[in-house]
């Protein structure tokens, strides 16, 4: 009779989500052969169910829909949270400065490390994204940058000579306000400091381009001068 009894409930049990209705006790454990549903009533079929699935009827844009908290000393923190609008991590939920205007699906607290086991070592904390790897991106824009490098153009910018640089870089081999080979390897690059940096490079090499292009349009109206007035015979005057 026993044994009957448990053969039906597994019949009755295949394809649906086990519900634990075990003691409420610390060392209780949640261990179904297949998948735990939460919150709703698992329906048969649809194919393959994933091994936890939440759901639970919103009132609201706020709704709750996972929640993992922490607490110490009588201090909660909550260290990962799902609602309706997004994802919290590290301590994200509930800080407004964290979400600005506009939708995001993952918001971090702290930081995130991805691969992060050998580089997180020798870089300290205050970066909030560590990836250990190759990027891809369809566009990086880079936000915040101070003193973007139209100043180079203004009057009173101090445009160092060409003889001046070439001590520069005979000295230190390379160029003035750029990082060298050994500090890059250190430090790495602030990407957009170096963009600006770099900028700033070209608009000081357009500025001695234009001091060239204007010597040599003097030389070649002295040049001119000089042979109308037959001072310099010209090359082909001569033939016959």
């Amino acid at each position: 009779m026993c044994a009957t009894l448990l053969l039906l409930v597994s019949l009755n049990n295949v394809g649906h989500a086990q519900q634990w209705s075990g003691a409420q006790n610390p060392t209780g454990n949640i261990w179904p052969p297949g998948s735990v549903a939460l919150g709703f009533e698992p329906a048969e079929g649809g194919g393959k169910k994933p091994l936890l699935e939440i759901q639970r009827p919103l009132s609201g844009d706020e709704d709750i829909l996972l929640s993992l908290r922490s607490t110490f000393r009588d201090a909660t923190a909550t260290v990962l949270q799902a609602d309706t609008k997004r994802v919290y991590l590290g301590g994200a939920a509930g800080r407004t400065d964290l979400v600005p205007d506009g939708v995001f699906d993952l918001v971090v607290g702290r930081g995130i490390a991805v691969e992060g086991n050998n580089v997180t070592e020798r870089l300290p904390t205050e970066y909030m994204l560590v990836v250990e790897g190759k990027i891809l991106a369809a566009e990086v824009r880079i936000k915040m940058i101070k003193n973007w490098a139209d100043y180079v153009f203004q009057p009173g910018y101090q445009l160092k000579t060409l003889p001046e640089i070439e001590g520069f870089i005979k000295t230190h081999h390379h160029l003035p306000d750029i990082p060298s080979a050994a500090e890059v390897a250190n430090d790495g690059v602030r990407l957009g400091e170096m963009q600006a940096t770099l900028l700033r490079k070209i608009e000081e090499l357009t500025l001695h381009a234009i001091e060239q292009h204007k010597t040599i349009e003097s030389l070649q109206q002295q040049l001119a001068r000089l042979e109308n007035s037959h001072a310099i015979p010209h090359p082909h005057k001569n033939q016959r």
